[in-house]
């Protein structure tokens, strides 16, 4: 005799085929990913996923009250009318590991998605706020026919009856979404539908949902975002790159952004002076002892963007980026046959942190850096970049981590235009960096966002991967090694995946937290999403965002 897991796996897998069949406009995604490492199935028309489409959307979920609702979940699409006003999303079960549902307590509500005891609530919650779900119906067989509603779902006039039991897990269930939403900065709208475990009743109700008047609490919130990108790129210059105590990468592309930005016509940026005084002290720290201190000294490069400064200041910061290409030479560090930089940690970011010095050293007149560049770019390749094109973080395990392959895609793109085409080896890294685009394009999200895990769907869709990717493959657009025609579409989705998650105050939903190198994918998974200001997303976003938006700036100007 099955096991109730083993029914509900048949359950799941038939629910998937009839889709499959019936509705062949509909596609399979995943929610998150499980306690044991499982993709949580969802099902959606590919409208549920354009951002631009003001439709209602609904995300229908079973398998948190009881295993009659995973049957359920079979029959509920064929039986809903066809509605272009109303975008339905399916998740047979969110619990597909076992046959029932799980306890939610305090920890599950924050720290995304590190949860060890119920991370599938969370991802409800992460999925339900990135997607712009309006209402979020969770089915209930119970022998009952009514709602039981959140805060968030309580200012709109449902005409069902909603009593209210606020020890009754069902209250409980709606009322933890709307403390965990808080966290993700979004109000998400939910509500369990007990429906007399009668399929019709479900669908009956679900309709009457779906036309209920009014604007939910997430729309009402997505409205006030800045989905243009100069009023995105006016919020963020308010927020970041306005200072920079120590010399690191991320305040370093924010300040860049600045000066970019001011010469874009922005009133609200740094201009030269401003910049200046931002970056000239800096002249006097001590050379970098780590990765991040290396490409943390491209801040360098402002003196190249405002040509009204001292010539001696313009050729101490030409000498403090010569001073730190010059690790090369004084810290030898090989791979295989290649040199590279050092501090590289054996890990993808190397990319990034070594290589953009080292050709911006060469393009400032020191020519023999060009070839050294390039070495880098070799070595961090063979050291890391997978047979697919796609970069593991580290010879400790093959995961290709979100933010490590925008690490690779950003640090090659910005050495690969800087760096003559007759140079040694260059045909080499740009076949390498072209292998590897292509990869990436082929896990771009329906929503324009790359994951966490690049090639694991089922992981949350990550920002700063979806800024660094995307913003490498522009630059070498822009660089002409990359087809403009090709690329157009994807860096439009991708434009919109960042712009909706930017809000007013600069604060920013998934970002990934800093990450070392990890032993497994499990460890990937569980890194942690953070939802608020954040430096180093507002200076990917800029980055980004900035060069998406020269384009339009040259149009208006004639240029």
């Amino acid at each position: 005799m099955l096991q109730r897991k083993q029914i509900k796996t048949w359950l799941l897998l038939l629910f998937s085929l009839t889709l499959s069949v019936e509705t062949e406009a509909t596609e399979r995604f995943y929610l998150g990913v499980t306690g044991e490492g499982n993709g949580i199935p969802v099902t959606a028309k590919p409208e549920f996923f354009d951002v631009e489409n003001t439709s209602c959307r609904i995300l229908v979920v079973g398998g948190a009250f009881g295993d009659a609702t995973v049957e359920t979940m079979r029959k509920l699409p064929l039986k809903l009318t066809d509605d272009r006003q109303i975008l339905f999303a399916f998740c047979p079960d969110l619990y597909p590991d076992q046959s029932s549902g799980k306890e939610i307590v305090e920890g599950d509500l924050k720290n995304f998605y590190r949860s060890k005891s119920n991370p599938e609530f969370q991802y409800l919650i992460g999925w339900s706020a990135y997607h712009l779900v309006d209402t979020i119906v969770v089915l209930d067989s119970s022998p009952l026919h009514q709602i039981v509603m959140n805060q968030e779902a309580q200012n709109r006039k449902y005409p069902l009856p909603s009593p209210i039991n606020a020890r009754s897990p069902q209250q409980i269930f709606v009322n933890s979404v709307s403390k965990g939403s808080k966290h993700v900065g979004i109000p998400l709208e939910t509500l369990v539908l007990r429906y007399e475990d009668n399929v019709s009743r479900a669908v009956e109700s679900l309709e009457v949902i779906s036309r209920t008047k009014g604007k939910s609490a997430t729309r009402l919130n997505f409205e006030m975002r800045a989905m243009d990108s100069k009023l995105a790129i006016e919020q963020l210059l308010s927020v970041y790159g306005r200072k920079m105590d120590s010399i690191s990468y991320i305040p370093a592309l924010a300040v860049m952004s600045q000066i970019t930005c001011h010469h874009l016509g922005f009133e609200n940026a740094l201009d030269g002076d401003a910049t200046r005084k931002v970056v000239e002290p800096l002249l006097k720290k001590k050379l970098p002892e780590n990765g991040s201190g290396i490409a943390g000294n491209l801040v360098f490069v402002t003196h190249l963007m405002h040509p009204l400064y001292p010539v001696e200041y313009q050729q101490q910061c030409r000498e403090r980026i010569w001073e730190v290409a010059g690790l090369y030479d004084s810290e030898e560090t090989r791979f295989g046959n290649h040199r590279m930089m050092p501090f590289h940690s054996e890990m993808s970011d190397a990319v990034f942190m070594g290589g953009p010095i080292l050709s911006l050293a060469g393009s400032l007149g020191k020519s023999q850096y060009f070839n050294a560049c390039l070495s880098h770019l070799q070595a961090c390749a063979e050291m890391n970049q997978l047979d697919n094109g796609l970069y593991q973080h580290s010879p400790l395990d093959r995961t290709a981590w979100g933010r490590g392959n925008g690490f690779a895609a950003l640090g090659a793109a910005m050495s690969l235009v800087q760096v003559p085409q007759n140079t040694k080896g260059w045909g080499d890294v740009k076949q390498r960096f072209v292998q590897h685009i292509e990869s990436l394009v082929k896990f771009q999200g329906p929503t324009g966002s790359w994951h966490q895990v690049i090639d694991k769907p089922q992981s949350y869709p990550e920002f700063t991967s979806t800024c660094m990717i995307a913003a490498a493959i522009k630059i070498a657009v822009n660089g002409g090694i990359l087809d403009a025609d090709d690329y157009y579409q994807i860096l439009q989705k991708a434009e919109l995946a960042t712009l909706r998650r930017v809000a007013a105050d600069g604060s920013i939903n998934n970002v990934c937290t800093g990450t070392g190198k990890q032993k497994n994918l499990r460890a990937y998974y569980d890194r942690e999403a953070l939802q608020s200001q954040n430096d180093r997303a507002g200076a990917m976003a800029l980055i980004f965002l900035t060069l998406q938006y020269q384009d339009k700036w040259l149009q208006q100007n004639g240029q």
